[in-house]
């Protein structure tokens, strides 16, 4: 039977994906909105970070810990969750989507698909100075200038290098993807998280809602680039890509245990990494979303088998 709706009515290229977010983009995302009134947004009273998300919560020393050094310790931990992101942009998305963009890569080159990526490389640069503007914010009203991470402080930086270590060519350039495919088709579940708890900030409740917005635009054009390029690959580099992809997955999941340990020592509670790794196993951090996921291992044509091989390796990650 013919398709007689609306949409099957429209010429191929409108029914695009990509086409439609590109022709869309300047009404969705935050670099195209009115900027954010951060210290109008910021209350005094209210704490910065979610303590549900403090890996070390359980220990004696925290739960012994009066209000004002429990707040600063969130005070640090909302640094720190926007340096990471920082940090994650910076190092894993941005360099993605450059690649990208060259041509010797069997992505899709078209208009559309070209448009996309430039808006991402663009919503991606905001974003980093959405954390920037919000880390400024915090160290001034909270009294934390002197707190600072290095983009290698942080597990996924320095898996990512240890991944790619000895890679050339076509296999760096798979890695390098697949890690920014990990990272943006699983993490709107954690901004979703975070953005929707009324208990925090409403300066950073806002600013997280709105990174959150962007990047469920994101999942998309990760995702039809990169089944694309998927397709065109040999078996050999398929097996690596869903390899890389699963690198990726665990390196995401990994715990941070020195940034938290300076997150603790700004409150003056002492934390080692052997207890905060003992913390992280008695209760896991958030999970992240799979559902986007999911449907790009099914895009991929990947078997039922396949894909739980790729889902387990999510279990208990967040960014």
């Amino acid at each position: 039977m013919p398709e007689t709706s609306s949409t099957s009515k429209k010429p191929a290229f409108e029914r695009d994906l990509l086409v439609q977010l590109s022709r869309r983009w300047g009404k969705r995302v935050a670099v195209k909105k009115d900027e954010l009134d951060l210290d109008g947004h910021f209350d005094p009273d209210r704490p910065d970070f979610p303590e549900r998300l403090v890996p070390f919560r359980d220990i004696d020393a925290f739960a012994e810990a009066d209000v004002d050094a429990r707040q600063r310790i969130l005070s640090a931990a909302w640094i720190a969750y926007n340096l990471k992101t920082t940090a994650i942009e910076n190092e894993i998305i941005l360099p993605a989507c450059r690649l990208m963009l060259d041509e010797h890569l069997p992505v899709r080159h078209d208009e559309a698909a070209v448009s996309a990526i430039h808006q991402t490389i663009i919503d991606e640069h905001y974003h980093i100075l959405m954390c920037h503007n919000a880390v400024g914010v915090t160290r001034r009203r909270r009294d934390l200038a002197s707190l600072h991470f290095d983009p290698c402080d942080w597990s996924v930086v320095n898996l990512r290098e240890e991944y790619l270590a000895g890679l050339t060519g076509l296999r760096r350039d798979l890695s390098d993807i697949a890690f920014a495919l990990a990272a943006e088709t699983t993490i709107n579940g954690f901004l979703s998280g975070l953005s929707s708890d009324s208990g925090i900030q409403p300066m950073n409740r806002i600013t997280v809602d709105m990174h959150r917005r962007d990047e469920s635009g994101h999942a998309v054009i990760f995702r039809e680039l990169t089944v694309e390029l998927y397709r065109q690959l040999a078996p050999v580099e398929r097996d690596f890509f869903r390899e890389a992809l699963a690198a990726g997955l665990r390196a995401f999941g990994a715990p941070d245990l020195a940034p938290w340990v300076a997150v603790a020592a700004e409150g003056e509670v002492r934390v080692t990494s052997e207890e905060l790794g003992g913390a992280g196993r008695r209760s896991p951090g958030p999970g992240r979303d799979t559902g986007p996921l999911q449907i790009l291992l099914d895009d991929l044509g990947l078997n039922q088998g396949e894909a739980e091989g790729v889902l387990s390796t999510i279990a208990g990650s967040g960014r």
